[in-house]
């Protein structure tokens, strides 16, 4: 746990797995019914979605900046509480530091194709790693249900951040395949429901 914080910190116990259960099953629950229900709408927003260069700016941003509080210097008061230790890679946290404006801006100035996977990669990693934190090494053994979305998440993330095409490709094939929509809505909100009625009866 970072000693200069007074609380504990989201990668170091700060979240309770029925905490991170009742967000994430929540979310999974939610998004899903409103992708069954709004079905249409759903699919067109995914569809654009791969040029959608004001939404890919504001995860990237977004993202960076999460990243950039776990590397922040100290004398920043609130948000110098969020450092974590980064052991024998100490030596470059300026050098992490740095990188975070300096990436966000040629990212959203450079990349003009594909950006959105690229962004919605880095939120996603940043997203997982605070919720595996929250069940690792938890009872009872129903707390793998965040890990396995985690491992998912982390999986696609770096697939879509290093070829973002693939973001775009399986959009087009799920959104193109009507009979596959339902059951992945379904199974989505089935899979958010059984980690809110573990988190509600026994985390």
């Amino acid at each position: 746990m970072n000693q200069h914080a007074p609380f504990l910190h989201p990668y170091d116990g700060m979240i309770p797995l029925s905490v991170a259960g009742y967000i994430l099953g929540t979310v999974l629950l939610l998004a899903h019914l409103y992708a069954l229900v709004k079905r249409h709408q759903v699919q067109a927003f995914l569809l654009a979605s791969p040029r959608n260069h004001l939404l890919a700016q504001i995860l990237l941003a977004g993202g960076l900046f999460w990243f950039f509080l776990l590397v922040a210097p100290e004398g920043l008061g609130v948000l110098s509480r969020f450092r974590v230790g980064l052991a024998e890679f100490e030596g470059i946290r300026w050098l992490l530091q740095l990188a975070c404006p300096v990436f966000l801006v040629l990212m959203v100035t450079q990349v003009k194709n594909l950006l959105f996977p690229r962004a919605l990669g880095i939120f996603g990693l940043m997203v997982a790693a605070p919720l595996l934190s929250a069940a690792f090494l938890q009872e009872p053994v129903t707390r793998l249900l965040i890990p396995i979305w985690c491992y998912i998440v982390i999986f696609l993330s770096i697939l879509w951040i290093g070829k973002p095409y693939l973001y775009r490709d399986m959009v087009n094939k799920i959104c193109s395949k009507p009979a596959w929509w339902t059951p992945l809505c379904l199974g989505g909100m089935a899979y958010g429901a059984a980690i809110l009625l573990c988190a509600i009866l026994w985390w």
